[in-house]
């Protein structure tokens, strides 16, 4: 299964009469965050995939609503699947998310450290079901936020979530996809190998595949 992995800023590459025939062979479409919606339509209209998103730690407020219990709640178009603490079978491949960074000044889809481990425990029981059902946990984790100290910075704003290291450890996905660490040198390593899992840095835009 081919992906196209968009993130944090629209790539010329992407947004370009010249996109559709590019990536024609793609099979999905996904979006690590801190991206518009008129952006994700337009690759939508473009090449008429499945597009799945998480939230990152940049939104467009007037689509951020507070919730009874004093969380957030991002409102979307229903023709985009958010992935947040979701799991999706695409094609035979398990899918699942979680959105926005480590807290640095109390916006929304901000986490402390501690706050990821209880937000994760959430989907082990669907992770313990796909593991019985297809003998594995899951395929593909995507994210905002990277691990930590994988491609992450130490900056208050940019250190990846420790929880992540711990769910890459316990349910072995396949490809971890995340944001937020700008890299604008085409020449600046995106991909780094933790556990068996492939993590790749999709700021502006990566086009992968799973095997």
């Amino acid at each position: 299964m081919k992906i196209l992995c968009v993130s944090d800023w629209i790539d010329p590459v992407i947004y370009s009469e010249n996109m559709k025939e590019r990536m024609k062979d793609v099979d999905i479409v996904i979006s690590c965050g801190d991206i518009s919606m008129g952006y994700l339509d337009f690759i939508m209209s473009e090449l008429n995939k499945p597009v799945f998103f998480v939230v990152g730690n940049h939104v467009n407020y007037n689509r951020v609503k507070k919730t009874f219990f004093g969380g957030y709640k991002f409102e979307y178009p229903s023709c985009f699947l958010n992935l947040h603490l979701k799991v999706y079978n695409v094609k035979g491949y398990l899918i699942t998310g979680f959105q926005g960074s480590v807290w640095y000044n109390g916006g929304p889809f901000q986490y402390k450290q501690w706050e990821v481990y209880f937000q994760i425990l959430k989907i082990v029981p669907r992770l313990i079901f796909n593991k019985l059902r297809y003998g594995k946990f899951i395929d593909i984790f995507v994210a905002h936020t990277s691990p930590y100290e994988i491609g992450d910075l130490q900056d208050q704003c940019h250190t990846g979530f420790k929880a992540f290291n711990l769910f890459i450890k316990l349910f072995k996905p396949k490809l971890f996809l995340h944001g937020h660490i700008h890299l604008y040198d085409k020449n600046q390593k995106k991909e780094t190998m933790y556990y068996n899992t492939r993590v790749i840095n999709c700021t502006g835009y990566v086009k992968t595949e799973i095997e």
